[in-house]
């Protein structure tokens, strides 16, 4: 086969052949992935140095059979390098550079990164896995210079991430990349290994936190990909879910991040939240959420206390008040309650009232509250 045609069809770089193919024989299925890329081999220095960064192609060929000695995960693997017959020729084109990194920052390899272009001669279609470093790195990409390519990336039992085209959000944080003759152009991508979330809806404090089955409850994620017409950010994750007959609801595959749960006036106020006043999901963890539910108020606020660590802390004597002579007490409630640490306010004036905070241990605090509607309001209380 002449150098010139050693590639795959939408790859880079492109040539004759199939990405995937499968191929029958003794009626068993093969499947067979092949992946070429340009190799910018640091004998001659690196791309923008090196003027010629496509020094040579790296073939990798992965046949993969099912049957009752599957090795889908195990896949035979061989991977040749071809150079040109004579020295190395100009490339058209610019490098194409992806890191994909974990939330501790260490790189991801094996991460599946997809790579679609619009508007480039020749389109690309083609998906590449990250080596051991988490890279891939992709000399004589097709050029463009308005953002046309949309990439990716994902790995099993990992979140995922990508790129986003003004179409989806107006103002993305990851735009979709561009290309340029002689130039690198760069993005990284963060995934990690995807958590649970189990959430249990309760009635309020004065029904003793039964359960309260049937629930409906919006979760949404505090991660951002841009921002609408108007500056107001668009988040990564937003959906609504119903508790079931037991006020229980498993949202299995969520990415690591701070978490906010939400109900609408027509189902209550969330009178308790535990733990508050956001959920913090780690990789690969399994967490438990609890939420009490109040009748709705037209004015309300809900009160976590939390020392510096942002731990709960039971047993607040906590007090609002005007100066009008209104005067309403609470104490925080208890480690495994939905409301541990929190007090809720309900049927107040819409209004700012002063607040005041005691407990054993703890610099009394003295501060205000927002009663504007449905409000949640964290309180820092310091160690004496």
């Amino acid at each position: 086969m002449p150098y010139g045609n050693i590639g795959t069809v939408g790859g880079i770089p492109p040539g004759v052949l199939p990405q995937t193919e499968t191929v029958t024989i003794n009626e068993l299925a093969y499947e067979i992935k092949t992946t070429i890329v340009y190799i910018d081999d640091p004998f001659d220095d690196l791309a923008p140095n090196d003027l010629l960064p496509s020094d040579y192609k790296r073939v990798s060929i992965e046949i993969s059979w099912q049957g009752l000695e599957s090795s889908k995960k195990t896949p035979l693997v061989m991977i040749t390098d071809i150079s040109p017959s004579g020295i190395e020729t100009t490339v058209t084109g610019g490098t194409l550079s992806v890191y994909v990194f974990d939330s501790n920052a260490e790189p991801v390899p094996g991460a599946n990164v997809s790579i679609i272009s619009t508007g480039t001669t020749p389109l690309v279609n083609m998906t590449i896995k990250t080596a051991e470093n988490g890279r891939i790195i992709l000399p004589g990409a097709p050029t463009c210079k308005k953002g046309c390519y949309r990439i990716s990336v994902t790995k099993d039992g990992y979140s995922s991430e990508r790129t986003y085209s003004a179409s989806e959000v107006a103002n993305p944080a990851k735009p979709y990349l561009s290309v340029l003759q002689g130039q690198i152009s760069e993005a990284s991508f963060s995934i990690d290994k995807l958590g649970v979330i189990n959430v249990y809806s309760y009635k309020d404090r004065s029904n003793n936190f039964e359960v309260l089955s049937n629930t409906s409850f919006t979760i949404r994620g505090g991660r951002i990909i841009g921002t609408d017409t108007y500056d107001n950010p668009v988040y990564k994750y937003q959906n609504t879910f119903s508790t079931d007959s037991s006020g229980q609801k498993i949202i299995s595959n969520m990415e690591w991040d701070n978490y906010y749960i939400s109900i609408t006036s027509t189902v209550g106020d969330i009178s308790g939240l535990n733990p508050p006043p956001s959920i913090s999901l780690k990789p690969n963890e399994n967490i438990n959420i609890k939420f009490a539910v109040s009748p709705h108020t037209a004015n309300s606020v809900l009160i976590s206390f939390v020392n510096p660590a942002v731990t709960p802390i039971a047993s607040v004597s906590a007090r609002i008040y005007d100066n009008k002579g209104f005067v309403l007490t609470a104490s925080s409630g208890a480690s495994g309650v939905p409301d541990f640490g929190q007090v809720f306010f309900a049927n107040l004036a819409r209004k700012i009232y002063q607040l005041e905070a005691t407990i054993s241990g703890y610099t009394k605090f003295n501060g205000t509250v927002d009663s504007y509607g449905y409000k949640q309001q964290k309180v820092i209380l310091n160690p004496i």
